[in-house]
């Protein structure tokens, strides 16, 4: 048997060895450092890597069925698809819990952990020390926590608005349009800034009328404030109301003007919906998730805007449009990636 096992341990060697050494009469062609064709490349390392035991969690205050949930939780389902990561969605319904909801993910090794809306990311910002390993993403937040396993993933909606400002008052026929959004807040408030900004860069005679409903997720009171601002004259109407806003999409279908869909696309949601601002933040899930995975994550902030690649419009609601504002609107999409135009500008 001592003889058998010596074998047979001769011969697996002698296959070792001869499957290092190559085959045909590579041995006697001088050594090539470049990589040959068919094989993997770095770019291609991801696929070929097992993140399976990877956990990538969104914590949210807002939970799946409200539009921007849905459309941020897209990022994650991209993720799971392509990189072969576990993801998972805590629905942070009661704030006492937050703290504990955010320890819990992190110690059953969850990284990267996202946080939605301000309360969840402070919570996130007290307990991120204790966890120095672990990334934490800050979804639309400004906080600047300054800690090194800490980044705000920020989304300005401030360019696909000022696009959508410029179509609307192109669209116009009464020279009114409105905005209307769900709260007074600062992230809500860049929707509002760069309609009006982008508005009166393509018409300055434009009135644009602004309201807010002062309830995210009551699509009745978004009726009623949207028929406010249509019976003021407005006929071009772009809400910002999340669940709210298909309140006010609903009002502009049974009053005959148009609307502007925010975020996702969202001209399935009723005739009226013409455009549709669209705010890229699966595609910045994808492309932070991915990039920690494979090792790489930057604390501070990072921003996706037009120069980045972010979309600011669904190619069907340009289809749509009159053939010389097409022409316009491409130019002005170039004019702002190449910062010819300043959107910022007062």
């Amino acid at each position: 048997m001592k003889k058998v096992i010596s074998m047979l341990l001769v011969l697996v060697m002698v296959l070792g060895i001869a499957g290092c050494s190559g085959s045909g009469n590579s041995s006697s062609a001088p050594a090539d450092n470049s990589t040959p064709a068919g094989t993997s490349t770095p770019a291609d390392a991801s696929k070929a890597a097992d993140y399976s035991d990877k956990l990538v969690c969104l914590i949210s205050e807002v939970p799946k069925g409200a539009p921007f949930t849905d459309l941020t939780w897209r990022g994650f389902e991209k993720l799971e698809a392509d990189m072969g990561c576990q993801v998972k969605l805590v629905e942070a319904m009661d704030k006492a819990e937050y703290i504990e909801q955010i320890r819990s993910m992190a110690q059953l090794g969850a990284s990267p952990i996202y946080g939605m809306f301000d309360a969840v990311c402070e919570a996130m910002v007290e307990v991120a020390p204790e966890f120095p390993e672990t990334k934490f993403y800050l979804i639309d937040s400004y906080i600047e926590a300054g800690l090194d396993n800490v980044c705000g993933l920020i989304v300005d909606p401030y360019e696909a608005s000022f696009v959508a400002g410029f179509v609307a008052a192109k669209t116009t026929e009464t020279k009114k349009i409105a905005w209307i959004g769900h709260s007074d807040a600062p992230t809500i408030n860049r929707f509002r800034d760069g309609y009006v900004a982008g508005a009166k860069l393509a018409d300055p005679t434009v009135e644009v009328a602004s309201s807010y409903i002062g309830d995210a997720n009551d699509p009745t009171k978004g009726k009623e404030v949207a028929n406010i601002a249509i019976d003021g004259g407005a006929d071009v109407v772009f809400q910002v109301g999340n669940q709210s806003g298909l309140g006010v999409i609903k009002a502009c279908d049974e009053k005959g003007v148009k609307c502007i869909g925010v975020d996702d696309w969202q001209g399935d949601l009723g005739p009226s919906v013409f455009w549709s601002a669209l705010k890229d933040i699966d595609g910045a899930i994808y492309s932070t998730g991915k990039d920690v995975l494979e090792g790489k994550f930057t604390a501070g902030q990072v921003q996706f805007n037009i120069g980045t690649g972010s979309k600011a419009y669904d190619q069907r609601d340009f289809d749509k449009l009159p053939a010389d504002l097409q022409k316009e609107v491409a130019q002005l999409m170039e004019d702002i990636a190449s910062g010819k135009v300043d959107v910022f500008a007062k």
